[in-house]
């Protein structure tokens, strides 16, 4: 009978020490997985501000590309509105002239 529980007791100790080690080894796995994880995070959050500088450096070169657009246009309505008053200057202080002198 000393001997079944003696046995008992060996067989108990030794479940005790693999349950022990099963949960010593989740540990080690989940600290390994939280590892991964944040190393995850960190490169993620990298890629994601690389893309964010290079989406708002190509923003920025598309906004001064239309702008540069819009300011040749203006400066090109501004000369032919110029070139139209420096030709017809005299036809329209004639013209207004007219106009007054009539009402």
């Amino acid at each position: 009978m000393d001997d079944i529980i003696s046995r008992l007791s060996e067989i108990e100790d030794s479940s005790q020490s693999h349950v022990d080690d099963a949960v010593q080894k989740k540990k080690e796995i989940a600290a390994e997985i939280n590892a991964r994880k944040e190393l995850w995070k960190q490169d993620l959050d990298a890629k994601t501000k690389a893309r964010i500088a290079e989406l708002q450096e190509s923003m920025n070169l598309s906004k001064e590309k239309k702008i540069s657009e819009l300011k040749q246009q203006s400066e090109k309505a501004f000369k032919n509105l110029q070139d139209m008053y420096d030709t017809h200057h005299d036809k329209y202080v004639d013209m207004l002239f007219s106009n007054m002198i009539k009402e």
